[in-house]
């Protein structure tokens, strides 16, 4: 008799987690349709010539410099009291040291795999860098609410970072090995852009206390919440411009994918352990290390002359597999 109502108690916890698990999924899977609706959208609208790459231009601009920066100081000033601010800095360590982890593994699978020369930098690169700000911003907003928002904003500091400096380095080196010159004013705007500038502002406002007037405050508000649906619209468009005729599946692809969404991803769930972070932060921290290549990538390429069809198929393949992808990796954050 005991042992029945054992084993009934166990089938009911059994159950009682099924159930929690396939809730998650299934919760997961709504905040990736949000965006695979846009998504699509965006491509159609393009498809049928509403949208151009003038437009997809205008949007990164928007995005980039206005309504990022904006969603920034608004998001930072109402999420985090001056105590929360000072201990969530210290999460930084996390993305930095994940990534510039992720780049030496990438260097290491580079020499073994014998990635060809003009193509090496870019795979180290679209290896361990993700796609923060036009992908990585609107899914973990999707999934976790605005509350998300500063700690996605932490990982894109170490992830701007890193591109502009080591990531442009290792593109230039790749194709030029007599260029030396990385720290310059190009990079250095480079890195103190826009929506990091708008990040800033918003911790200064913590720290001294200030408060927006009311009219600013919903200002910066209503054009911030324009982030999102232009950020999805821009992948949309660049994802019909770019179609689908130069994807190979060769090996170099295939350590790209274990690189955006097995090995990065794992290395900051191992840093936690020795660097212990809120949940919160942790599972964001995962879920922007598992983005899609980012963008700047192909960009960067074509203008050092590296491989930057490369770039853009692995862009457009990533950023589709990544939709799959988030619900599973969100049942998996629930159950660590």
């Amino acid at each position: 008799m005991l042992s029945l109502i054992n084993k009934s108690k166990h089938s009911a916890v059994l159950s009682h987690k099924e159930a929690f698990l396939m809730e998650t999924f299934f919760s997961a899977v709504q905040g990736v349709l949000i965006i695979v609706f846009i998504l699509v959208l965006g491509y159609y609208l393009s498809k049928i010539g509403w949208f151009d790459k003038s437009t997809s231009d205008l949007f990164a601009k928007l995005v980039i410099n206005v309504s990022l920066p904006l969603n920034m100081i608004i998001n930072i000033s109402t999420t985090f009291s001056k105590e929360q601010l000072e201990h969530s800095v210290r999460g930084l360590l996390i993305p930095f040291l994940s990534i510039l982890l992720s780049y030496v593994i990438a260097y290491i699978f580079a020499e073994i795999f014998k990635i060809k020369k003009g193509r090496k930098g870019v795979f180290v690169v679209i290896f361990s860098l993700s796609n923060t700000i036009f992908v990585g911003l609107p899914m973990a907003q999707a999934l976790f609410g605005d509350i998300a928002t500063p700690y996605a904003l932490l990982y894109y500091m170490a992830n701007t970072t890193i591109l502009w400096t080591l990531g442009t380095y290792s593109i230039i080196q790749d194709v030029n090995e007599n260029e030396k010159n990385i720290l310059n004013w190009d990079t250095v705007k480079r890195i103190f852009n826009p929506p990091l500038l708008g990040f800033i502002i918003g911790v200064i406002f913590v720290l001294e206390n200030i408060s927006l007037p009311k009219f600013l405050f919903e200002s910066f508000k209503m054009i911030g919440n324009l982030t999102t649906p232009l950020s999805i619209f821009y992948i949309g468009i660049v994802i019909h411009e770019m179609g689908f005729d130069k994807f190979k599946l060769d090996k170099d692809a295939i350590l790209v994918f274990v690189g955006r969404f097995l090995i990065t991803p794992a290395f900051v769930l191992l840093l936690n352990i020795f660097i212990p972070v809120p949940k919160l932060m942790r599972d964001v921290f995962v879920i922007m290390s598992a983005m899609p290549v980012l963008v700047n990538s192909a960009i960067i390429a074509r203008v050092y002359g590296a491989d930057y069809e490369f770039a853009t198929s692995m862009i457009t393949y990533t950023t589709i597999s990544s939709v799959v992808i988030m619900p599973f990796l969100m049942v998996l954050l629930r159950v660590i």
